[in-house]
């Protein structure tokens, strides 16, 4: 399954929200407000890259649909980026914890200028192989995708208005 993200972001520069998106700070405050358990494992920068890699663990509503299809088990991932810095672009990858071989989440990120403002674009590819399961843990991933990615939105919109 493959998912589109475009949120546009007002009053803030490409160079800005890029150093915004990377500082650890920020997204360490992002991870608490969104209840989501995050590790800085490896964050590598030179002038064309920045490579980082995150462990994360979202604190689950044990009633959600995804609470519901791993049950007790504490889901988690590994988000890779490899972002070049010239064409505001990267590259991601997720390795979950459960059933590695079997679910494959990957896609890119690409910040833009919109008009007063940064637009991030997200693009993302889901692939499950589980028999008789896969495309209903597919449309579980794209759906919590989507609602992270939402309020990842909200709390920068709040963040800047703050600044």
């Amino acid at each position: 399954m493959n998912v589109l993200i475009d949120d546009v972001f007002s009053g803030i520069s490409l160079d800005a929200y890029t150093a915004l998106y990377f500082d650890e700070d920020f997204n360490q405050a992002q991870g608490r407000a969104m209840r989501m358990g995050r590790q800085l494992l490896a964050l590598e920068r030179t002038s064309e890259r920045i490579v980082r890699r995150v462990h994360y663990e979202p604190n689950q509503d044990p009633d959600s649909q995804a609470g519901k299809a791993f049950g007790q088990s504490r889901a988690s991932f590994i988000e890779e980026l490899d972002y070049d810095v010239q064409a505001h672009k990267g590259i991601w990858r997720t390795i979950p914890n459960m059933f590695p071989d079997r679910v494959t989440n990957t896609g890119s990120i690409e910040f833009a200028e919109a008009g007063g403002g940064v637009r991030r674009i997200v693009r993302g590819d889901v692939k499950v192989s589980l028999l008789g399961f896969g495309r209903m843990i597919e449309r579980i991933i794209v759906r919590e995708i989507v609602k992270s990615y939402a309020n990842a939105t909200a709390f920068t919109n709040d963040w800047l208005a703050k600044r």
